[in-house]
């Protein structure tokens, strides 16, 4: 019989997370709550319905949490992981076939499909996250359907392999990216999502949040195509701050006028283009370099 243990990262659930604990425990012993630095009773309701709480002190951030739910789970016996947002959102009862494709071996990390049924998904939400989707694929050059939902499943080597560094709400990106680059097999089931809970289901507002997500993805895809993303751009630069000069040359030869906006944009876009080049250079060196000690 495989262990499987579900781990919850909370902050301010109190109104949600005592049921969602009760439902998860009818299947699934082993419950941890990484309550990140909450100021309601999300720690005390968790630990009366029987759940480990670990707590953080002060609000780290969805990506904190998970780590140290992560680490929890690799010292555990667990050999599956299950990840779950402590809002209510998604139906502990889908547990089962979330995970069915790592029972029966055909997966190592496996998300949950939000979108099918989704009528209820503010319309800002389903165009922010298809967004998100986007560029998260052009990080990982997968057509994930959904790189944004906190319902997933591990397996034992996925949850050992998965190395993350992000604090905030691009840790479900990066997990995918990084599950994608150490060679883990990804699948997608459907699962339901329910957004009337009771309670707010994001503590950020859409904006605040899309940036953090979007911040984090643009740092993953400079790392992971550096050439691409910040040498050709730098090569383009260069280019453009050459054709300046020798245009403030020509100009100045021919009527002996110096043009100052010509030339700070000739060596604003030589330097610009000196410096992503050299970066895209040095993360390319440091990204072979990675790949090789693996």
């Amino acid at each position: 019989m495989l262990q499987k243990i579900v781990c919850i990262p909370a902050f301010n659930e109190s109104y949600a997370i005592g049921e969602l604990i009760d439902k998860i425990k009818k299947n699934i012993e082993m419950v941890v709550v990484c309550d990140d630095g909450s100021t309601d009773d999300t720690k005390k309701i968790a630990m009366e319905h029987g759940a480990i709480v670990i707590e953080h002190e002060k609000k780290l951030g969805k990506g904190e949490a998970l780590k140290t739910l992560f680490n929890y789970a690799k010292k555990s016996d667990a050999d599956i992981m299950v990840t779950i947002d402590g809002d209510g959102q998604f139906l502990p009862e889908e547990i089962p076939n979330l995970i069915k494709p790592i029972v029966d071996d055909k997966a190592d990390v496996v998300i949950g499909y939000r979108f099918d049924d989704a009528d209820q998904m503010p319309t800002y939400r389903k165009v922010g996250n298809k967004v998100l989707d986007k560029v998260t694929n052009l990080a990982a050059d997968l057509p994930f359907r959904d790189s944004q939902g906190g319902f997933r499943a591990y397996s034992r080597k996925a949850f050992e392999k998965i190395r993350f560094s992000t604090s905030g709400f691009g840790i479900d990106a990066e997990i995918l990216v990084n599950a994608v680059n150490s060679g883990l097999r990804v699948a997608e089931e459907k699962v339901t999502v329910i957004y009337d809970t009771g309670g707010k289901t994001s503590t950020k507002n859409p904006i605040s949040h899309t940036s953090e997500v979007v911040f984090s993805l643009i740092d993953l895809i400079a790392q992971r195509h550096p050439l691409r993303f910040l040498g050709l751009p730098g090569i383009l630069l260069i280019a453009l701050g050459i054709v300046l000069t020798i245009h403030v040359l020509d100009v100045f030869n021919e009527i002996r006028y110096f043009s100052i906006p010509f030339t700070l944009g000739a060596f604003g876009s030589l330097a610009l283009g000196l410096i992503l080049l050299l970066m895209s250079v040095i993360l390319y060196s440091i990204s072979s370099s990675t790949k090789n000690l693996r």
